[in-house]
């Protein structure tokens, strides 16, 4: 009988893969293991691209988005507001607009838990990095979102029902809500037939912008007569009722934002009769008195507390807490 030959089981070679995966495979070689290559899917989670579903394709758009920690500087979302003003205004914000705006910008950027979250979206095409945009831990566009809330102010009720049919394009448009917002900040209505008829004059060179701002500071002069030197030399009734918006706001544990110069009792307090009979403004003590009055007070964590600490010391007089 033949002598049958035992061969040792043959190993399947292996030859090496490129070494795609830098650091790991020179680890994986010290330890004797045969270096691999990753796919794409692979080599984008060792690479740290959270939430990516691949590479870019060669050919076509591809989008793809994940979450960073890190938000949009102060800089780039001051940039994003003036944006929207330029657009409304044709001027950047001023920097009371900006104190307002950005505060609120950046809470957009906190998710549920109060932690910074930046959603962000890049887009390839061909392979080819094109745009990136940081967007709001929600994953809106920040400047869609100011923009909304921005029209949304000047088409608010306190400053009249506005059709935004009525609002022209072009300068004309910016012209009308410049009229329309320094009627709204010295307590004057404007219709928007008047605000269209004064922003198509000026445009057209008929009048100019400063004869239609002096005819409405007139128009408030006369409804704030105690104020009319004030309101002649270019400051607003928003402004000087700024003091007793604060302390409305501050007592009644409402927003400042919510309150303005239509406001009823903001407004009796510009308008005061005094006790010789002229008109004036309202002491700030009588004013934060008078607040304390309103029903809205009894429902402020600070008149919780005051009871609350009445209660307490009443409790203590009668020897009935330590």
């Amino acid at each position: 009988m033949a002598e049958t030959q035992k061969q040792s089981p043959r190993v399947a070679e292996r030859t090496p893969a490129p070494q795609t995966t830098g650091g790991l495979n020179d680890l994986a070689g010290g330890l004797g293991i045969v270096p691999f290559e990753l796919t794409p899917e692979g080599q984008a989670l060792l690479t740290g691209a959270s939430g990516a579903t691949g590479q870019a394709p060669r050919s076509g758009t591809f989008t793809r988005t994940y979450t960073s920690t890190t938000i949009p500087d102060d800089a780039a979302l001051t940039s994003r507001i003036n944006k929207v003003f330029n657009q409304y205004y044709g001027r950047d914000a001023k920097q009371s607009e900006v104190s307002r705006w950005l505060p609120q910008l950046k809470s957009l950027y906190k998710d549920k838990t109060g932690a910074s979250k930046t959603t962000v979206k890049e887009t390839y095409k061909n392979g080819q990095l094109i745009d990136t945009s940081y967007q709001t831990a929600e994953g809106l566009d920040p400047t869609d979102w100011l923009d909304g809330q921005v029209k949304q102010q000047f088409l608010s009720p306190a400053m009249g029902t506005v059709d935004p049919l009525a609002i022209p394009e072009g300068p004309a448009g910016q012209y009308f809500i410049a009229v329309k917002e320094l009627a709204y900040n010295n307590g004057i209505m404007l219709s928007d037939t008047a605000a269209r008829d004064y922003a198509t004059k000026i445009v057209a060179g008929v009048i100019n912008e400063n004869t239609a701002f002096n005819t409405i500071r007139e128009s408030a002069a006369s409804a704030f007569p105690q104020l009319a030197d004030k309101i002649r030399a270019g400051i607003d009734v928003r402004t000087l009722a700024n003091p007793y918006i604060q302390s409305m706001a501050n007592i009644l544990e409402i927003p400042s934002t919510a309150i303005d110069v239509f406001d009823p009792k903001i407004r009796s307090a510009m308008s005061y009769t005094l006790p010789d009979g002229k008109v004036g403004t309202k002491s700030l003590y009588d004013f934060e008195k008078e607040l304390r009055q309103d029903e809205r007070w009894q429902y402020t964590n600070q008149a919780r507390k005051e009871v609350s600490d009445a209660t307490l010391t009443v409790l203590r007089d009668f020897g009935l807490m330590g």
